[in-house]
């Protein structure tokens, strides 16, 4: 378990986003356990973003059909340069495909002393990903890097990582941003003297969500992004193409230096 994002991984066992319908996909697996694949984490650019060819995500759709998704060659670790009022800001982002390592990355820059407890998140996303995890990690080992690893592998998936981070103080106050309202209502006041997580889901940019309006959604990505202390990526490929995904990612890296 140390090696996680130092190097590939193999989820087996029935936790995480392996745990999500394992035992029918057991079955269909003739008696053996599915498996899933988590890469490695490397310091980059948006450009280092590729493509991999081992199943990350799987589960079944509304249909009934089970879909097995292919994500990252490698997770991404870049920084983006922005004007902000104090002058050129450096950001750290995160670029991966199944979202709950969002919470693994927010804790690696708190460690680092990048963005304190309490921060505000903003999460642009079509889903609030605030359902309970089966158990919460301590204040204390919160404090332990190896054990958030451990936890954000073998615990979270993809709808419960933000109760986490809420239960050890990281994050305080989530403003959601998943509509054309929400975006239109946005009060950026509130931004001002906060630590800020920015995540995205780039399943925002999924073709059903398109009547909000995309250069909408570019708009207040890129008016939010110079307040941000972290900014993560989830490419989601259960959700979206990933094609998309990164032609989106890619956009939005072009609203700063990277």
């Amino acid at each position: 378990m140390n090696d996680w994002y130092k190097k590939p991984q193999i989820q087996s066992q029935n936790c995480s986003n392996n745990g999500l319908s394992f035992e029918e996909r057991f079955r269909l697996n003739k008696g053996k356990n599915p498996e899933l694949y988590v890469p490695d984490l490397v310091e980059g650019k948006v450009s280092d973003v590729k493509f991999g060819d081992e199943i990350v995500f799987e589960d079944f759709d509304d249909e009934g059909v089970l879909r097995s998704c292919k994500g990252l060659k490698q997770y991404v670790r870049t920084v983006f340069e922005t004007e902000a009022e104090s002058g050129l800001k450096k950001i750290p982002a995160y670029i991966f495909d199944n979202h709950n390592h969002a919470f693994a990355f927010w804790n690696v820059e708190r460690y680092a002393g990048q963005v304190r407890d309490g921060a505000l998140l903003i999460h642009v996303d079509q889903h609030k990903d605030t359902r309970i995890p089966p158990s919460f990690l301590s204040i204390e080992d919160a404090k332990n890097l190896k054990k958030v690893f451990d936890y954000t592998n073998t615990v979270l998936n993809v709808g419960n990582f933000i109760p986490a981070a809420q239960n050890i103080g990281l994050v305080k106050d989530i403003i959601f941003i998943d509509s054309e309202r929400s975006i239109d209502e946005f009060d950026f006041s509130g931004l001002v003297g906060r630590d800020l997580i920015l995540d995205i889901d780039l399943d925002f940019f999924v073709p059903d969500l398109d009547y909000i309006g995309n250069n909408k959604k570019i708009d207040l990505i890129g008016a939010v992004l110079p307040y941000a202390n972290v900014i993560t990526f989830a490419t989601s490929p259960f959700f979206i193409d990933q094609q998309l995904a990164l032609d989106w990612l890619v956009r939005i890296a072009g609203l700063v230096k990277n």
